[in-house]
């Protein structure tokens, strides 16, 4: 009788603790967040957003020409300015990009350095297919003149981004620059590799690297940044970066790019 009391007991408790670690095993994945697609349980809006689907931020110094995958129709004007903080100056350059059909978009710019306009920059960009749910990717051309220099540059670029999950996104750039067509033509590589954090539906953080090198020169920078949504059609990007110019000026550089989307 004794031995049977002892076993109704210890059966007992052993039912107690495993409905116990049941109760907390569901507390626990109650309160756990799920990591899935963005588009699953955040809608981020265009402002700043790099590809239509899947979501990905955009770089906020090497931008795109609008994102991609865009829809016809879609305008958007924004405004890059860059302050340096040992040259005391600043670089700024409006923007006005268009889509003229689903996925391809052009985009004038006018880059000036404090109050001189530098150069006239052209750009047109398409989407490619065989994109996923988590992958899209691209192509980019860029032509420049340079009024000071009274040259002409082109820049080719392959884009990629990947979405890993709801939070973590990647958008890369890989291509080459030709500078001063029919003078003295030289090749450059281009790179831009952006990492990026989702907050939520209405902000981001990124890390975005740039680079132009040559066998005997490499110029870097270096941009820590912050996205956020106003409205569905406002946005701003700041951020403050170190700058590395082998022909001109080093030093840290503060940044932002005011978008605004029709």
């Amino acid at each position: 009788m004794i031995f049977l009391e002892n076993s109704i007991v210890l059966n007992t408790n052993h039912l107690k603790d495993r409905l116990m670690g049941s109760a907390l095993l569901v507390l626990l994945l109650m309160n756990t967040p799920v990591i899935a697609n963005i588009d699953d349980d955040i809608d981020q809006d265009d402002g700043s957003t790099g590809s239509e689907f899947p979501h990905i931020p955009e770089p906020m110094v090497f931008d795109l020409v609008r994102p991609l995958g865009v829809t016809q129709g879609e305008l958007e004007i924004n405004t890059l300015a860059q302050y340096e903080t040992q040259g005391n100056s600043v670089e700024w350059a409006p923007e006005i990009e268009y889509a003229i059909r689903d996925g391809l978009a052009i985009e004038l710019e006018l880059p000036f350095y404090n109050a001189t306009l530098e150069d006239y920059k052209f750009a047109i960009q398409d989407t490619l297919p065989d994109h996923s749910h988590h992958f899209t990717h691209g192509w980019q051309m860029i032509g420049r003149y340079s009024r000071h220099e009274s040259s002409y540059s082109a820049d080719m670029l392959y884009i990629a981004g990947y979405r890993f999950n709801a939070r973590w996104s990647t958008l890369n750039m890989l291509g080459i620059r030709n500078e001063d067509i029919g003078k003295h033509a030289s090749l450059e590589g281009l790179a831009n590799f952006t990492f990026f954090y989702t907050l939520n539906e209405n902000m981001a953080l990124g890390i975005e690297t740039n680079s132009a090198f040559t066998r005997n020169r490499w110029d870097f920078s270096f941009w820590p940044q912050l996205h956020a949504n106003f409205t569905d059609r406002l946005s701003l990007q700041m951020g403050a970066g170190y700058r590395n110019l082998q022909i001109q000026t080093s030093g840290i550089v503060i940044t932002s790019r005011l978008i605004y989307t029709f």
